[in-house]
């Protein structure tokens, strides 16, 4: 899927999740910075990720992308709507942006623009949300620049290592306009 991005012309595209993206996702499940950053604590076996990716068949609460360059079908990240809500019309965004060469470009907030424009034409979802640890501002950065709109302060909701953590929610309706 490509659509109209934060980008001038679109650099990436999503596809949907397959088996030629499991070794790249296994690997970015367990680097130690990643699963700091996305408040994972326990690193993920082969065969846990092969049942994990084989069960998600037969999800419906889920859908996850791979982040492919336009120029060359280069794996850089992985993006996926969590918990949607057919009845309340939401689903929390949450990314991955594991290729180091993929950080800092803009590419992390088009894969977000991307889902979230999907997700609001195709599943005709009227909220996406996220929730980004404040030791993240990498992250709380591409939401906004996707138009993302910071809603809230959970003061210490999480723990990193020995210490609370703040998390910022960030949210963004189908009726809002894109700059």
């Amino acid at each position: 899927m490509t659509a109209a991005s934060p980008a001038a012309q679109p650099r990436i595209r999503l596809t949907p999740l397959a088996e030629r993206h499991l070794d790249a996702t296994l690997t970015w499940a367990n680097d130690a910075e990643l699963m700091r950053l996305m408040d994972r604590v326990t690193p993920v076996e082969p065969d846990g990720h092969r049942r994990w990716f084989e069960g998600l068949r037969n999800r419906e609460d889920c859908r996850y992308f791979a982040a492919e360059t336009i120029d060359g079908d280069h794996h850089v990240g992985n993006v996926w709507l969590w918990n949607i809500d057919p009845r309340h019309r939401r689903a929390e965004i949450r990314v991955v942006m594991g290729d180091v060469t993929a950080r800092d470009r803009g590419l992390g907030s088009e894969a977000i623009d991307l889902l979230a424009t999907w997700a609001f034409q195709a599943l005709g979802l009227h909220r996406v949300y996220a929730y980004v640890l404040a030791i993240n501002p990498r992250a709380q950065r591409a939401f906004e620049k996707a138009g993302f709109r910071a809603e809230g302060l959970l003061r210490g909701d999480r723990w990193s290592g020995d210490m609370p953590v703040d998390v910022y929610l960030l949210a963004r309706l189908a009726s809002d306009t894109r700059p």
